[in-house]
């Protein structure tokens, strides 16, 4: 496994859509792989900041309109089908772009590193 360094609201990030595609997941082996992945992001990212920091996250507003924003992109990437839905898809995606920076602004000393053009 190769270990890289990522922004704190990067790997919280992608933890939400763990749990948004684990709240989604139909097939029951799809579900458990996803929550082991989840289990296993969970325990690294608390071994890195500390149970008392990770529970603050996770129970804080940020994190959760950081998951809700996942929540729209994702039903927005299932209706890519239908028509119409590229600028509602790339504003959703913004808006869960603006929601990491808040997260990595009030729980971190520094910047997010990703850009969103």
């Amino acid at each position: 496994m190769i270990k890289i360094s990522l922004d704190e609201s990067y790997v919280f990030d992608l933890l939400s859509i763990y749990e948004v595609k684990i709240e989604s997941a139909t097939d029951l082996e799809k579900k458990n792989k996803l929550q082991w992945s989840y289990n296993f992001l969970e325990l690294e990212i608390i071994e890195s900041i500390g149970k008392f920091l990770f529970n603050s996250i996770i129970s804080s507003k940020e994190y959760s309109d950081l998951k809700s924003a996942n929540k729209i992109v994702f039903d927005l990437v299932d209706r890519a089908h239908e028509s119409e839905l590229s600028k509602l898809t790339s504003d959703a995606n913004y808006t869960r772009y603006l929601y990491k920076i808040e997260l990595q602004q009030k729980f971190f000393e520094n910047l997010v590193t990703e850009v969103k053009i």
